[in-house]
């Protein structure tokens, strides 16, 4: 079968979108479109369905994306094989500044593992840039953040929201209830917001940020409350429950991204020891609030 059909459709499943996909291969989104009607054809099943305006896997498709990935996988380690040497070069790694403390360590950790003699190269930045830093080819892989149940890359587990305040201010007895809170294209800033205008009690936006550790030091002066992922937060700060009149935060899901065009080292193959290697050293039970 065309490996070129096959790193589209696989695309697809990575992006979650048919637009982005394309831009990815580079290519138009009709000529994608062409593209993914032929391996229907020669897969003869429907991969694809419409659910409103979005486009998402049927259950032959999300099965057909794991054959996809080991053929894909079986054809890059052939391909490596046959390269003269590897690249030198620091593998580009992207991370959002949330798991930039605990998931990233274990990610580098375990590409060390298979390769002891790659450098890094580690970009910080919000997940939506990261995506795109992915398509432009800036980056080689990157840690990102997908819906709980989102198809896009390869898994490593679900990361918990939770609330924080300072354990010596005390901000979150405040009334008002100040709130520093992650930019607006964060999944956590819809929810906090959503949570608290749901309910009777007052409160103010004191501070939106891009940088949790920016968050943290706010919230560590007792300027406001924050809502960010779980592995962002340090024994130093108190996780507030309903307890304390704050209601659950959902969980997202961390996975891992391939760019189209990766350092050599950087494959499917990897991408599977690091999965493994995650789970073998990240409990992925919704991540564990620290003691409050």
């Amino acid at each position: 079968m065309d490996s070129d059909l096959l790193r589209s459709f696989v695309a697809f499943a990575e992006c979650g979108s048919f637009n982005r996909a394309a831009d990815r291969i580079g290519r138009t989104p009709s000529a994608f479109s062409m593209q993914m009607k032929r391996l229907e054809e020669l897969v003869d099943n429907k991969l694809f369905e419409r659910n409103g305006r979005n486009v998402q896997l049927t259950h032959e498709g999300i099965t057909f994306v794991g054959y996809a990935r080991r053929i894909l996988s079986l054809t890059d380690e052939a391909m490596g094989q046959l390269r003269s040497q590897e690249e030198s070069r620091p593998i580009r790694i992207g991370c959002p500044d949330d798991y930039a403390q605990k998931i990233l360590p274990i990610v580098l950790r375990a590409i060390s593992a298979v390769h002891p003699q790659a450098r890094f190269f580690v970009s910080v930045n919000p997940t939506i840039l990261l995506r795109r830093m992915l398509d432009q080819g800036e980056l080689d892989l990157s840690i990102i953040s997908r819906s709980e149940k989102g198809e896009e890359g390869y898994f490593l587990c679900h990361e918990l929201g939770v609330w924080v305040t300072s354990a010596v201010h005390k901000q979150h007895l405040l009334d008002p209830l100040p709130l520093v809170l992650p930019a607006e294209d964060c999944k956590f800033h819809a929810w906090a917001i959503d949570a608290f205008s749901k309910s009777n009690r007052p409160f103010t936006l004191y501070a939106t940020s891009r940088q949790a550790a920016s968050m943290l030091h706010l919230v560590r002066d007792g300027l406001g409350v924050g809502a960010l992922a779980a592995a962002s937060v340090t024994d130093e700060f108190k996780i507030l429950d309903t307890r304390d009149g704050f209601p659950p935060l959902p969980a997202v899901g961390v996975a891992v991204m391939l760019a189209e065009e990766a350092h050599p080292l950087v494959n499917r193959q990897l991408a599977g020891a690091i999965q493994e290697y995650v789970t073998q050293h990240l409990d992925d039970d919704l991540t564990k609030p620290v003691a409050s």
